[in-house]
């Protein structure tokens, strides 16, 4: 048996996860992968990136569509957010496996966002006209952020100089 490349990966607990009470949940399944914890660290309020600098670490997977991103760094600097910096064989690959489709009602059960999106639309519905924007037709809360490759981790670390072992 071949030993994989050892990885490293950003996780970030995104802000539905907390008003949803399952931030602890999710933390509990991204520890129990076995991979190791670099560093992390919690934002929230005055501690969280502007909505610039999240428009900016969501422009890569997000591209020019401005009523998404415009949404989606709103509601990432309301927060509160937990990043975690995971390392280990296979890192990126056994922590998407774990999150799930990007799309949570397309994610497999057995993963975070297949077996926690049930009821979301509704859990999150307060929440939905505060970020929702003209033109994003169906806004997408997903719980939870993972690199998808090591340039992507390369590049999003840099956003969070609080990640220090």
């Amino acid at each position: 048996m071949t030993k994989e490349k050892t990885e490293e990966t950003i996780v970030i607990i995104k802000p539905d996860s907390f008003w949803r009470q399952l931030n602890q949940a999710v933390e509990s399944r991204i520890k129990g992968l076995g991979l190791t914890l670099v560093a992390e660290c919690r934002l929230g309020g005055g501690d969280n990136l502007p909505e610039e600098k999240w428009r900016e670490f969501y422009f890569p997977a997000i591209g020019t569509r401005p009523a998404c991103l415009e949404g989606t760094a709103k509601y990432m600097a309301y927060g509160p957010v937990q990043v975690m910096h995971l390392k280990g064989e296979g890192a990126i690959q056994r922590v998407r496996k774990a999150v799930g489709a990007t799309r949570p009602w397309q994610a497999e059960p057995g993963t975070i966002r297949g077996d926690y999106w049930p009821g979301a639309d509704e859990a999150n519905a307060a929440y939905r006209p505060q970020f929702q924007q003209p033109g994003d037709d169906k806004f997408l809360f997903n719980m939870i952020h993972a690199s998808d490759s090591e340039p992507s981790f390369a590049r999003e670390v840099r956003f969070f100089p609080r990640l220090k072992a």
